[in-house]
C-alpha cells in the first residue's frame, strides 16, 4: 500500500501555497534539504527510461553496451566541459538515451509546467496530471560523485546535482535521482522504494485546468522560452502565445 501523500490542486496558488505548507512542516521537523519537483502530464511511475525498455539481455550488461557505444560515437559532438562518467551520463540523458537517471528539478514552477504544458491526449493514462514533490534528507544524496561510480550496485538510489554541462540543466536547474538496479535485474519505483516512498507526495492536477495554470504560469515567468533556451523554446513558445491550443480553444470559444 502507498504510503505518500496525495493531494489535488486547481490553480498555480493553490499550488504555491501547498508546497510552502510543506516546507514549514519540514523546517519545524528541522529538515533544511532543498525539496525536488517531478512534473509529469500523466499519472506514470517514478521509473528511469532504463526501467522502461525491453534488454535484449541483461539489464546491467545491455546499459552498459549501450553507453559505451555512446562514449564511442558521441566523441565528435561532445562539449569540452564533459570529463567525467557522470558527465559523459547526463549528457547520454539528454539526448534521450535510456539511463538509471530520472529528471528532476529544484523549480516547483518548472515541475508545473512540465505537467500542464501540452493539451491533454487521449492516450494519457487517467484524468490527472502528476506533480510529484520528494523531500529528502541529506543522507539521500550523493555529495561527491567522484567517489560514486554510476553504474556501482554497490550503493542505493540516491540523489545528484549533475554538473551544468547544458543549457537546459541549467535553466531547468536540474537534478537526478540515480535508481540501483536490484539483485534481480530490475529497478524499483521510487514511489514504491522503501527509503523513498514516505518522503514523496504526488500533486495531482485535474487536466480540465491545465489551459488557466498554463496562463497563470506564463504570467509568473515560465513558459517554453525560459525552459527551453535555444530557438526551438522560443519557436514554442512564439507559436503558442499567438494561437490556441486545442484545450484553450474548448475554454476561449
Amino acid at each position: 500500500m502507498a504510503s505518500y501523500k496525495v493531494v489535488e490542486i486547481e490553480s498555480v496558488s493553490d499550488y504555491v501555497d501547498y508546497c510552502e505548507s510543506e516546507r514549514i512542516a519540514e523546517e519545524e521537523r528541522e529538515n533544511y534539504v532543498d525539496f525536488i519537483f517531478r512534473g509529469q502530464s500523466s499519472d506514470w511511475p517514478l521509473w528511469p527510461k532504463l526501467a522502461r525498455i525491453e534488454p535484449k539481455g541483461p539489464l546491467y550488461r545491455i546499459e552498459k553496451l549501450m553507453f559505451n557505444e555512446f562514449k564511442r560515437v558521441s566523441l565528435p559532438f561532445t562539449p569540452t566541459n564533459v570529463h567525467d562518467e557522470w558527465d559523459r551520463l547526463a549528457l547520454s540523458q539528454h539526448y534521450g538515451l535510456p539511463t538509471r537517471l530520472l529528471d528532476w528539478t529544484y523549480s516547483a514552477l518548472v515541475a508545473l509546467w512540465f505537467a500542464v504544458c501540452d493539451p491533454p491526449k487521449d492516450s494519457d493514462n487517467g484524468k490527472y496530471g502528476v506533480v510529484w514533490l520528494l523531500k529528502p534528507e541529506k543522507t539521500d544524496w550523493i555529495d561527491d560523485p567522484s567517489d560514486d561510480y554510476p553504474f556501482s550496485n554497490k550503493i542505493s538510489t540516491r540523489i545528484i546535482r549533475p554538473k551544468v554541462i547544458t543549457e537546459r540543466i541549467s535553466a531547468q536547474s536540474g537534478v537526478f535521482t540515480v535508481h540501483k538496479i536490484n539483485s534481480g535485474g530490475r529497478i524499483v519505483k521510487l514511489e514504491k522504494h522503501i527509503a523513498f516512498s514516505k518522503k514523496l507526495v504526488k500533486i495531482l492536477i485535474n487536466k480540465e485546468n491545465y489551459w488557466d495554470i498554463r496562463y497563470g504560469l506564463n504570467m509568473l515567468g515560465v513558459n517554453n522560452s525560459v525552459i527551453y533556451p535555444d530557438l526551438t523554446g522560443i519557436c514554442s513558445h512564439l507559436a503558442w502565445r499567438y494561437t490556441f491550443l486545442v484545450d484553450e480553444l474548448e475554454e476561449n470559444t
